[in-house]
């Protein structure tokens, strides 16, 4: 369902992804919507889309699925729209001498005529295009919630849109749509994918097969891995895109010379990764190589004989094992300890009385 209404008060706002909650009135009565809500500040008139729910402790209200923030409605609107700071160098004062002298024309004024403004006591002609400028602009960023939600993006992901594009963002999008993958990381690719393609985009357009190479490495990174098989990668993203084996090759061609992946060569097999995965790679080796190459300031002489002493003192028995991997430790700068999960590693088994 939809409702209509002014935003009377915002009660509470996340201000990382704009999560908010507000007093908010329609022609029929006053509730409390809640929802991501970016952009959104007191005064402003929204045609909100969602449900009622009714909250344990704070009783009935409106959860906001998506939005379309509308031009205020009233005068009062307008005038309370004006005076919350949404353009800057309009305050109170001067809100209400202009609504005083449009009246209904206020927002014609701003967005058509703003020469009209300087007939403002304390506005130049310069301040008036300023002020209508930053208005049009505003109405821009207003847009990007829409064209989002069309898509099946939501609301909560427009600020972080806005803040990397700007009031041009739309025009961004529609010219290349797989920016959106490293901006909106919980939405599904093939969401985003169907998005070019509806805006026109062709198969083997290399943008589209060049984001699905790219979102085939950021997909291994959430199970811990730096990099892929190159022809595990390709397989992928034929089944992805639908596309052919060339396509891919093309498009690893082109990523790899404009720096986005690395290719590293072992032996027979060739593994790829995002570039900035490989540098931070490469700077764990080298600082893993620096820190092995360092003097031990830690060893200690005698270890057995510290470790009997230990022993004695704690009460802990060391397996042989145990007693080889702090041998180890002492002789070693670096010393890596594995093993799967659930084999105490670093733990204490209080049981047997042995670190595992």
């Amino acid at each position: 369902m939809q409702i209509i209404g002014e935003i009377q008060s915002i009660i509470y706002r996340n201000e990382i992804n704009s999560y908010t909650i507000a007093e908010f009135e329609t022609e029929d009565e006053s509730t409390t919507i809640v929802g991501y809500l970016p952009f959104i500040n007191e005064g402003d008139t929204i045609k909100a889309f969602g449900n009622f729910v009714e909250h344990k402790e704070y009783g009935r209200q409106f959860k906001v699925d998506t939005f379309e923030k509308m031009m205020p409605q009233t005068l009062s609107a307008i005038q309370k729209y004006l005076e919350n700071g949404n353009i800057k160098g309009i305050g109170e004062a001067l809100a209400k001498r202009i609504v005083k002298k449009f009246g209904e024309e206020t927002i014609h004024v701003f967005k058509h005529d703003p020469d009209r403004l300087a007939e403002i006591r304390g506005i130049s002609i310069t301040k008036a295009r300023e002020i209508s400028e930053e208005f049009i602009q505003n109405w821009e960023v207003w847009q990007i919630v829409g064209f989002l939600d069309k898509f099946g993006i939501g609301a909560e992901y427009a600020k972080k849109v806005f803040d990397l594009f700007g009031v041009n963002a739309i025009e961004q999008i529609e010219a290349n749509p797989y920016v959106l993958i490293d901006i909106t990381r919980g939405v599904d690719f093939r969401q985003i994918d169907k998005m070019a393609l509806d805006l026109g985009m062709n198969y083997d357009n290399d943008k589209r097969v060049c984001s699905g190479i790219k979102y085939g490495l950021i997909r291994i990174t959430y199970n811990g891995h730096a990099c892929v098989l190159k022809d595990n990668l390709i397989e992928f993203v034929i089944s992805l895109l639908d596309v052919n084996n060339e396509n891919v090759e093309n498009g690893i061609i082109n990523l790899n010379l404009k720096g986005d992946i690395v290719l590293e060569k072992r032996e027979k097999e060739e593994y790829i990764y995002l570039a900035n995965f490989y540098k931070v790679e490469e700077e764990i080796s080298l600082r893993i190589n620096r820190l092995k190459n360092s003097k031990n300031i830690k060893y200690i002489k005698n270890i057995e004989k510290e470790l009997k002493n230990v022993e004695i003192h704690s009460e802990i028995n060391l397996s042989d094992k145990q007693k080889e991997a702090v041998k180890l430790v002492n002789d070693n700068n670096v010393t890596i300890i594995t093993g799967g999960p659930g084999t105490r590693k670093n733990d204490h088994n209080k049981n047997n009385n042995r670190y595992i």
